[in-house]
């Protein structure tokens, strides 16, 4: 099953996976795949890492307050090697039966093509576990179109519905919890 995690900048989408993550390997299920947690200094967001779910390595992937020598994105940059080891760790993720996690599809990958945009066909292959991917609110058309073929669940996340959003997420993932979810249209 893939599932689309989306909601806007800042509404939790990636700690709604740590703490997802966290009570699936709970349960007993395999985690793989890549998070993206925000890396605040002073109360403000100047980066972002990754983060292996697999092996727990971190690597700083995008920076505001400094150039890292690779893409950029509006005030980010990106350390393209973090990228390569990002995309690696999810191609392995999403071949084998663990639940994957893909933090995230963005602008990098929608408008220009790169970062994990490789990844996008493999979302929707047929595999033994299932996928969550975190999109943006405003780019969740996008990728719901160009990952029509797996038939993606959509969870909509934003300030007065995160309590449900986890719901909808244990519902999916975790078995004997319950059903609902919404189809992408």
């Amino acid at each position: 099953m893939l599932i689309l995690l989306s909601g806007p900048i800042g509404s939790g989408k990636t700690t709604l996976c740590q703490g997802t993550a966290a009570e699936v390997r709970k349960g007993g299920m395999p985690v793989a795949g890549v998070l993206t947690p925000a890396v605040i200094r002073g109360g403000v967001k100047v980066g972002i890492q990754a983060v292996d779910l697999g092996s727990g390595e971190v690597r700083l992937l995008a920076r505001t307050d400094r150039d890292l020598g690779g893409t950029r994105i509006g005030r980010y940059t990106f350390d393209d090697r973090t990228l390569d080891w990002m995309r690696s760790v999810c191609e392995v993720a999403l071949a084998g039966g663990a639940l994957a996690f893909v933090d995230e599809i963005g602008r990098l990958e929608l408008d220009r093509g790169s970062g994990l945009a490789s990844l996008i066909p493999l979302l929707s292959l047929p595999r033994d576990g299932s996928t969550v991917v975190v999109v943006r609110d405003t780019l969740l058309d996008v990728l719901a179109a160009r990952t029509m073929q797996a038939g993606p669940r959509v969870v909509r996340l934003d300030a007065s519905r995160r309590e449900d959003a986890r719901k909808e997420m244990r519902a999916l993932l975790l078995p004997g919890s319950g059903s609902c979810c919404t189809q992408a249209r």
